[in-house]
């Protein structure tokens, strides 16, 4: 039990140092607001992509693939995506929050705390695995994030063409479908391209943390805290739940079970504050939700693990 708890805060500790240093950073004033805004605008036009096309280019599509896990995942995700679409549109949410909100219902932490998850518990074989749910699930998160940010740009104003192109835009989507290409039309980079790609999206993700927490504001926690709340149940209780009962009933066990239950259960990707800052959406709740989940997923992932090993699953 000690050793499942140390697993999953080892993964949440790297987020919070990165964190508390962009907490710095702002109240040390080397960055102003507009500084913090230009910093984002690469993060999420330049390096993130270029993590994003790593991630693809060099997945192992010949080893540790299960369609049925890949596909469960990918089911789940949209029906937490348009689920939460039904519910916020009924019940009156502010449109600008939408976003924020709706990607914490469908978007997890996938490649930062699944993968490193995935291989403490199950060796290489769960991390390859997990790996390949990343490469296909990925997509599909940039995708239903766009749609979500660009249907609530305007007030909520729908425009079908707007947002067709703004997934085709997005260089997230751009840099993931290139990856996907190149792999499959076995294109060879030279080792120092792809290590140079590599280093720059690892800087992307750091960057993101670092801004993430020079944009956090302790604040608005408590004016904010009923979504906060409602926020974790879901992400880091709920969702995982779900995806643990729809693969109980589609007949998925062991070490695929696992895998969905980390993918599903894990908080909400960091990305989600960039996109939703790029967009013109609430950035300020997306941060207070990705930290508070971050946090708390150290507990909940712990409880997950401890369970599943009760169960014999892991």
């Amino acid at each position: 039990m000690l050793n499942n708890l140390l697993i999953a805060v080892k993964c949440i500790t790297p987020i919070i140092l990165c964190l508390f240093v962009g907490i710095l950073v702002r109240r040390s004033g080397i960055m102003s607001e507009n500084s913090l805004k230009q910093a984002n605008k690469l993060l999420f036009s330049f390096l993130l992509p270029q993590y994003l096309f790593y991630i693809t280019y060099t997945a192992d599509f010949a080893t540790a693939f299960s369609l049925r896990l890949i596909l469960l995942c990918i089911a789940v995700v949209s029906l937490y995506f348009w689920g939460s679409l039904l519910v916020l549109h009924r019940t009156g949410c502010e449109s600008r929050a939408v976003g924020a909100i709706s990607q914490n219902a469908f978007r997890s932490n996938l490649n930062i705390i699944a993968l490193p998850l995935a291989e403490s518990l199950l060796g290489a074989p769960g991390l390859a695995m997990m790996a390949m749910v990343s490469a296909f699930v990925t997509p599909v998160y940039n995708v239903y994030a766009v749609t979500v940010l660009e249907m609530h740009r305007d007030g909520g104003k729908i425009d079908p063409k707007k947002i067709l192109l703004g997934i085709i835009k997005n260089p997230l989507i751009i840099a993931t479908v290139l990856g996907f290409v190149l792999h499959f039309t076995g294109v060879k980079l030279p080792a120092v391209v792809l290590s140079s790609v590599q280093s720059m999206g690892k800087a992307g993700t750091t960057l993101a943390l670092i801004l993430l927490g020079a944009s956090f504001r302790f604040q608005n926690l408590i004016s904010d805290r009923k979504r906060i709340i409602s926020g974790n149940l879901f992400r880091l209780i709920i969702a995982p739940l779900i995806a643990f009962l729809l693969a109980l009933a589609v007949g998925i066990r062991g070490q695929e079970l696992a895998l969905t239950v980390l993918a599903m259960g894990s908080p909400l990707a960091t990305v989600s504050f960039s996109m939703c800052q790029a967009y013109d959406s609430d950035a300020d709740l997306a941060a207070e939700l990705v930290v508070t989940t971050s946090v708390f997923c150290c507990l909940s992932l712990f409880l997950w693990i401890f369970v599943m090993k009760q169960m014999g699953i892991v």
